[in-house]
């Protein structure tokens, strides 16, 4: 019997039962579930706006920064700075040995570089000659 193959949108519910599958997995193969903590996100506001965001994640010992985002108007100011260095703080303090990102050649990564994250990969060929770059801190 061939099983069909269907189009649905990633809801709540299916990422609990694909993060369970991934966990239940990691502990019979290797006996260690390095996913099991859920994204953590640091915001700085200015009164009632949301002016940043860094979303990480504790991912199998490292700390991977998922989002990095600071309005506009903002920027320049030393406030992305501030969130990657809070975030880099915590993944100390949760026993992480290093920090990744993955960012796109037009957005951030000699941002992260001047933080101290070396390239350890080039991806090139997406659209618009874009390249991603995959960095890495160590400490």
């Amino acid at each position: 019997m061939q099983h069909p193959i269907i189009e649905a949108p990633l809801t709540p519910e299916l990422q609990e039962a694909i993060d369970k599958g991934f966990s239940q997995h990691a502990v019979a193969t290797v006996g260690f579930d390095g996913f099991t903590t859920k994204p953590v996100a640091f915001e700085v506001w200015e009164g009632a706006e949301r002016i940043g965001v860094c979303v990480v994640q504790v991912f199998w010992g490292s700390l991977y920064i998922k989002y990095l985002i600071v309005n506009e108007q903002y920027r320049g100011q030393g406030i992305a700075s501030r969130l990657v260095e809070h975030a880099l703080a915590y993944g100390k303090a949760k026993g992480c040995t290093f920090a990744s990102v993955a960012t796109m050649s037009f957005q951030a990564p000699l941002f992260y570089q001047k933080l101290g994250f070396r390239i350890e990969l080039k991806r090139a060929g997406f659209a618009t000659g874009a390249a991603c770059y995959y960095l890495r801190k160590d400490w």
